[in-house]
């Protein structure tokens, strides 16, 4: 199917076209639709991409196979552009056995260059570039067909200016001197999202001691193996609370299992040696192999020097014009004060590196070691504090 507007790519000889013309792009604009309701993993339902020539709208559900694509969005000396990329890095690590080589997020590249974070695709549009876009089919069933017009140009829209803001927006970073920044940024998003696979801590397991915090790792892998072969949220599977109960109780047996009040699923009345089994096997691990207990009893001026360093930090991003979100948030903050208070026997925390440390170390510091000041500048302005060398110092 043909339109002025976008090429919908349908059949075998259409997308070999795509593919010829993406083998000769090195920025490539990139976005998906897809449901994840009722799944372990998202259903993709189209993939739309932009050149600086085309727009292309991919049709999975006629494209059977869509891994030449996907290894060339992988491939080195490519660079991808998305909007919130979290999705389309973990399809592009399903199809490719790789995340982009090269990735811009926008909303990442305009959080660092004082547009605010994180803005949808709508906002960007009209924050960057001034332009408006069609926001009408957010809740379509992307998975019906046919699909109507006004939902290809929609799914269109949303790779059309993905080129255009990264002019931009590289423009004025490069003016700022913050490209490596909005990079090394977007590099570190991609390294998130490939470890997401094991975050088997959950809410309530800070409690538990470093044997029971075995037994949560092992029954989260039991239960996320599970939903993943039936394809369902892992909470119907087993919800977080229950898990945090069998791990502080480790039963021994079936019936120890079902003693636990609430825990009486058809799914689990299935599974019941498999879950004790994966019991089993954490009471069986050496103390070496067990999960460190990360929960800390701080003193008492952790909280009060990081609420006090809260209030630099975000003087600091208004002054950087950088949003504080993607500065510093609570955990980093706490984190740079306890390795102040332990530098001897701490690793320097991630949060004074990079370009956060740039902006960061000289007045966090400084402030923490009595050699700077505070005090109320230009009331009148986003960032009305002022770090000033003490009288110390």
């Amino acid at each position: 199917m043909q339109s002025d507007l976008y090429s919908y790519i349908d059949s075998a000889p259409e997308f070999e076209r795509l593919l010829d013309d993406l083998a000769s792009q090195s920025v490539i604009g990139l976005d998906t639709e897809f449901i994840s309701e009722g799944r372990y993993e998202p259903e993709l339902c189209l993939v739309q991409l932009s050149t600086p020539k085309e727009i292309y709208v991919v049709d999975p559900l006629a494209v059977s196979d869509l891994r030449p694509m996907w290894k060339l969005l992988a491939s080195d000396g490519r660079e991808v552009i998305t909007v919130a990329a979290r999705q389309e890095i973990k399809f592009c690590v399903k199809g490719a056995d790789a995340p982009p080589a090269k990735l811009m997020d926008l909303q990442v590249a305009a959080g660092l260059l004082g547009f605010g974070y994180p803005l949808s695709h709508t906002n960007l549009c009209l924050r960057v570039l001034n332009a408006k876009v069609n926001g009408g089919e957010s809740f379509t069933d992307w998975r019906k067909r046919p699909l109507r017009p006004v939902q290809l140009e929609y799914a269109s829209d949303d790779v059309r200016h993905l080129l255009g803001m990264r002019e931009k927006l590289l423009a004025k970073a490069a003016k700022l001197g913050r490209t490596e920044w909005i990079y090394g940024e977007c590099g570190q998003l991609v390294k998130n999202v490939l470890r997401e696979d094991e975050r088997w801590r959950v809410s309530g397991s800070a409690r538990l001691n470093r044997r029971q915090l075995g037994v949560l790792r092992e029954i989260w892998r039991w239960r996320d193996h599970q939903a993943q072969t039936m394809n369902v949220p892992v909470a119907r599977v087993l919800g977080d609370s229950m898990m945090i109960e069998i791990a502080r109780r480790s039963p021994a047996s079936v019936e120890d299992l079902f003693s636990i009040r609430g825990l009486d699923s058809r799914l689990l009345r299935r599974n019941e040696h498999e879950v004790i089994a994966a019991v089993t096997r954490a009471k069986a691990l050496p103390d070496a192999e067990l999960p460190s207990n990360e929960r800390r009893e701080d003193p008492p001026q952790v909280a009060v020097l990081t609420k006090l360093l809260s209030v630099a930090v975000s003087n600091l991003a208004a002054e950087a014009d950088v949003d504080t979100a993607l500065l510093a948030t609570t955990s980093d903050i706490q984190q740079i004060v306890r390795w102040f208070l332990d530098r001897e026997n701490q690793p320097r925390p991630e949060p004074l590196t990079g370009w956060r440390g740039e902006i960061l170390e000289e007045t966090l510091i400084g402030f923490l070691e009595g050699r700077r000041i505070v005090r109320v500048g230009n009331i009148k302005r986003p960032n009305p504090l002022v770090f000033e060398p003490s009288a110390k110092a």
